[in-house]
């Protein structure tokens, strides 16, 4: 079969190899398309935490059973089926799993990071981590699941509410989900900050109020001329400590943020007396949090999320390079670059 392999920092290479044998309680799919998520190029560049070299990348994805191990009693009713599934392969049985928090599971493997993941033609699961898709979601599109499952853990994580103002700092693929599931919610979505011209009008097209570039104080400056566009909740999608740092400085007191994307290597200086003075809350989030059902739900209605705009570069796994270096630079439009793995 065909893989894309990364073996060090910068180092990929389009391989040939063995379709990998189901083990008990495993599932063999057949993968359809797979999205570069920006921890697939963190992971790509050696700046990511949790991970093993080599590994084959890939958690945004979505495929076919062909086969199911039942060696543990799991029944063959999935084989056939269109798929997606979540990434998080817990223990069960470590204290955080105990707390019924399985992503900060203390002996956490995780499909395309310490496990071989999606960027190949056939990749194994455990059967528990699948989630059927219905007849009427194309595969195209149900790549995009776990992305909206992230989007919906973050969102009602962060706690929007119907009639909030609320402001999208990044507009990646995960801040355009972001934006949308807000909406979905109630939100009113203000302001949306991105550095990318191109991001900023699919954020545009998608319904934000006003949009900016993420120059340095310009969310800022933009609220602080405009207070009705005050934000209730700031949903920090980027991962740069100076744009929380804006985040905590232009969410109204008493607000909240969000923070969803992060970047480990990166560090700086931050005025954080605004959390205390303005009574903020902050709230961390990781992954999917066991939302992949209602995202499956929501994508299949048609009608709430639009994934077109985000799937904006189609590649075979062969051009692999051309796909990464085009997601890295975020140049030609791109929100994401994704694999077709049947063409």
């Amino acid at each position: 079969m065909k893989a894309l392999v990364f073996h060090s920092p910068e180092k990929a290479t389009f391989e040939q190899r063995d379709v990998p044998t189901p083990r008990p309680g495993e599932a063999l799919v057949h993968i359809a398309y797979n999205s570069i998520c920006g921890s697939d190029l963190s992971l790509y560049r050696g700046v990511w935490h949790g991970f093993g070299y080599p590994v084959v990348p890939g958690h945004e994805w979505s495929g076919t059973v062909v086969e199911i191990n039942g060696a543990n009693g799991h029944d063959q009713s999935l084989v056939g089926r269109n798929v997606v599934g979540d990434l998080t392969c817990a223990c069960g049985s470590c204290a955080a799993c105990g707390r019924g928090t399985p992503v900060l599971c203390e002996n956490l493997q995780e499909l395309g990071f310490t496990k071989d993941g999606a960027c190949a033609e056939y990749m194994t699961i455990p059967v528990d981590n699948l989630r059927p898709l219905p007849d009427a979601l194309p595969l195209r599109a149900a790549c995009q699941v776990e992305p909206l499952a992230v989007a919906l853990n973050a969102v009602s994580t962060a706690g929007v509410n119907p009639g909030d103002r609320v402001a999208v700092m990044g507009a990646g693929g995960i801040g355009l989900m972001l934006m949308q599931v807000a909406k979905y919610l109630g939100g009113e979505v203000t302001v949306v900050s991105e550095p990318v011209a191109e991001r900023r009008a699919v954020a545009g097209q998608l319904g934000a109020t006003e949009l900016c570039s993420a120059a340095p104080g310009q969310l800022a400056e933009l609220v602080a001329r405009r207070p009705e566009l005050t934000p209730d909740v700031v949903l920090e999608a980027s991962g740069y400590p100076a744009a929380l740092q804006e985040a905590i400085e232009v969410v109204r007191p008493g607000g909240r943020v969000g923070l969803i994307g992060y970047r480990v290597e990166e560090t700086g200086p931050m005025s954080p007396q605004h959390i205390a003075v303005k009574a903020l809350t902050l709230r961390g989030s990781l992954g999917p949090g066991g939302r992949f059902d209602d995202a499956v739900e929501l994508l299949a209605k048609g009608t709430d999320i639009a994934v077109e705009p985000l799937l904006s570069h189609e590649f075979g796994l062969a051009d692999y390079a051309t796909a990464i270096d085009l997601a890295l630079s975020r140049t030609d439009g791109n929100v994401r670059s994704f694999f077709n793995l049947r063409d």
